[in-house]
């Protein structure tokens, strides 16, 4: 067990109060032991006095490593998380057990809906694109939901389809006694204050880390960061609907190609810009992988010019989906055999 002081150094260590995974009344073994397997002795459950029961580092964490891994209480397919009258049957299925754990998790006591609906829309995590094309849809973990929300991660989420699983890994190297948090909000270009209007509308509460707190040097330059992303976000828009307009005028293939190229080296000097904020942002998890898989499309528009440029986009994308989704991800599966057809392609020629 951490010493409070370490644990929390930021408060008063009255109050504070370090929980062992297999003591904590809200997560019994008998409910959400079977569930969850978190590396073992690599996390601790801390009783804060003002963001709730969080989860907190027992030891040093490399990044890369699997810090939970955790069967959800709940998960819905896209058509069925809006309507609350299945998140209520999803609910009746768990156990008595079970359905105290849930109970249990933080409740941002949203108006006009059941207790049951409401912690399940206060804690759940977005599936999108990592169940197959279409599915989408949500899922809800005892521990997963003890996570807290930080714009500035050192975890990244995701979840696995083939073993129903919801994963959280380290995407940078975590000192002993540091909360280890994730981004509830996938868009990662917007400023402090939307970002927190949101938060207090879906949430209930508004984001203190150091990319939100005022009068600290990162939080300085944070805004001015993420508006670039934004910019260089909207460049590459435009470059897809011009690119998308050339294809329906009269001109020649050769003329056309020359466009596309020319789209496409404008389109990578905006990627390049927003992977460069990304990093001084150090937003390094699944924003700055996106932003190498944008970078490996836009080379291969290139025709041939570009096909050696494609395989380093390529490769720096499957390093960051090692590091924040694991080698056994599908997505990195996925990478992995792009970049073996690429190689094969090329002996060929």
């Amino acid at each position: 067990m951490l010493p409070v002081d370490k644990i929390w150094p930021h408060t008063i260590a009255e109050g504070v109060r370090a929980i062992k995974l297999g003591d904590q009344p809200s997560i019994p073994g008998s409910a959400a032991g079977s569930r969850s397997r978190p590396t073992d002795g690599i996390l601790e459950v801390v009783s804060t006095p003002d963001r709730g029961l969080a989860v907190f580092s027992a030891r040093k964490i490399k990044a890369g490593t699997l810090v939970l891994a955790e069967r959800p209480l709940i998960s819905l397919d896209k058509h069925e998380e809006n309507d609350a009258s299945a998140i209520e049957r999803e609910f009746s299925k768990l156990s008595r057990a079970e359905q105290k754990v849930y109970l249990r998790l933080f409740d941002a006591q949203k108006s006009r809906m059941s207790q049951v609906v409401s912690v399940y829309y206060s804690n759940c995590y977005n599936c999108e694109g990592f169940r197959p094309s279409g599915k989408g849809g949500s899922a809800i973990g005892a521990l997963s939901s003890r996570i807290n929300h930080s714009c500035v991660p050192n975890l990244q989420f995701s979840y696995d389809a083939n073993s129903n699983e919801m994963r959280f890994y380290a995407i940078r190297d975590i000192s002993r006694g540091k909360e280890m948090c994730s981004n509830y909000d996938k868009v990662v270009f917007e400023v402090t204050a939307k970002r927190q209007r949101k938060q207090q509308m879906y949430y209930g509460f508004v984001c203190r880390c150091e990319a939100c707190e005022p009068k600290n040097e990162f939080w300085a330059k944070s805004d001015e960061r993420r508006m670039g992303m934004y910019d260089a976000i909207r460049a590459v828009q435009r470059c897809e609907k011009n690119l998308s307009a050339e294809s329906g005028t009269v001109i020649s293939e050769e003329e056309q190609q020359a466009r596309r190229v020319e789209l496409a080296e404008e389109a990578l000097r905006s990627l390049a810009r927003l992977e460069a904020l990304l990093l001084k942002e150090s937003l390094v998890g699944a924003p700055l992988a996106n932003t190498y898989r944008s970078m490996a499309k836009w080379a291969e528009r290139k025709g041939d010019r570009g096909a050696d440029e494609a395989v380093i986009w390529r490769i720096k994308e499957l390093e960051v989906c090692i590091t924040a989704f694991g080698e056994d991800a599908q997505r990195t599966k996925d990478i992995k055999a792009k970049l073996v057809l690429q190689q094969t392609s090329t002996h060929l020629m």
